[in-house]
């Protein structure tokens, strides 16, 4: 009995580990902050990952200031990762915010999938990618650096 524990607790983690650098990313169904869903069924070159307030604040601010279309002309994506959020909060406060912004937010509302994203504390997660598959992962903090990761 305890080695079939050990299994399954070690097949959980492994599922529930950030993806790597080489990894295929399976295609992914979000929500938007209007909760029309999107299936990435092919991940865009590149995708910016928000863990937290501050880091979704610095990605919403940068991209509420550019042109219409600039996330797409960059085949870029946005994703805020809301699933530790309590949902009286999401649902009364962070998704009305969120509606009055221009662009697409995509939302992970499910921890198991959050978990599947490499982050760090107070960082913006930059995620590059050729088809579905990981070629680069950077950690930014300012606007600076989010418009150069989108715009090479």
């Amino acid at each position: 009995m305890k080695k079939v524990i050990i299994l399954l607790c070690a097949a959980i983690a492994l599922c529930a580990a950030p993806y790597k650098v080489g990894q295929s990313v399976m295609p992914l169904d979000l929500t938007d902050q209007f909760g029309k869903k999107h299936a990435l069924k092919a991940m865009p070159k590149t995708l910016i990952m928000a863990f937290e307030k501050g880091t979704g604040a610095t990605v919403n601010e940068y991209l509420a200031a550019q042109d219409k279309g600039y996330l797409a002309k960059n085949k870029t994506a946005f994703v805020a990762d809301i699933s530790q959020m309590p949902k009286f909060i999401t649902e009364s406060f962070a998704l009305p915010k969120m509606r009055k912004y221009p662009h697409t937010v995509l939302l992970i509302q499910d921890e198991e999938q959050g978990l599947r994203f490499p982050g760090e504390d107070g960082k913006i997660t930059i995620m590059k990618f050729r088809g579905n598959f990981l070629t680069k992962v950077e950690f930014i903090s300012t606007a600076s650096e989010l418009k150069q990761a989108i715009e090479q």
